[in-house]
């Protein structure tokens, strides 16, 4: 019996060892890349246990939280970001698209702002998100600024014409919105067609 007993205690300890050592966040984002979100939180939460103040744990654990709807959770995740490298723009950013997702466009203003204004690997992404909050909030003369700069990084991106197109329509600019409607259903924009149907002819 003491045999027994031993044998599922060291059984017991070395499943707890595997676990303690397994490389969570790996195969958190593993699961993420293959939409298997539900999964992929459970590992970065457990990644989370051992460690709260691992960054990647605390990006992957957000990203799953927003893709599954759960925006408190992912908000969460962000401030803790924010709160451990304050001087970065990564956390600014997760947080403000949550706000864009929550619709909190004023907040989600402030943080995209601060993402420019930190430096990000990805302007065009930051002014897009900057021009969306402008837009959202009837800031139309604003976006349309924004756009035009998202355009002037990369003058293939179909979306920032098409939206760009929007806000032209929004402030009675037809001549510019057509324009802009056009050249975003050149790029592929598969929204322009409709859009055109209803403000151009």
């Amino acid at each position: 019996m003491r045999t027994l007993i031993t044998t599922v205690i060291l059984t017991f300890l070395t499943s707890c060892e595997v676990s303690i050592n397994k490389d969570h966040v790996a195969e958190g984002t593993k699961l993420m890349s293959q939409g298997d979100y539900f999964n992929a939180a459970l590992e970065f939460d457990d990644a989370l246990f051992a460690d709260n103040n691992n960054l990647d744990a605390l990006r992957g654990s957000y990203y799953c939280a927003l893709n599954m709807g759960y925006n408190d959770k992912a908000l969460k995740r962000a401030n803790k970001v924010i709160e451990l490298r304050p001087d970065s723009s990564v956390g600014y950013n997760d947080r403000g698209t949550i706000y864009l997702v929550t619709k909190d466009y004023e907040r989600a203003l402030s943080d995209f702002n601060k993402v420019i204004e930190k430096g990000t690997d990805y302007p065009a992404v930051a002014y897009f998100n900057k021009a969306e909050s402008l837009r959202e909030l009837n800031r139309f003369d604003e976006a349309i600024k924004n756009y035009n700069i998202v355009i002037s990084v990369d003058n293939k991106d179909a979306r920032a014409y098409f939206k760009k197109g929007i806000a032209f329509s929004k402030i009675g600019n037809k001549d510019s919105a057509c324009i802009s409607l056009e050249m975003a259903k050149t790029l592929g924009d598969t929204d322009a067609e409709k859009e055109i149907e209803s403000t151009c002819k």
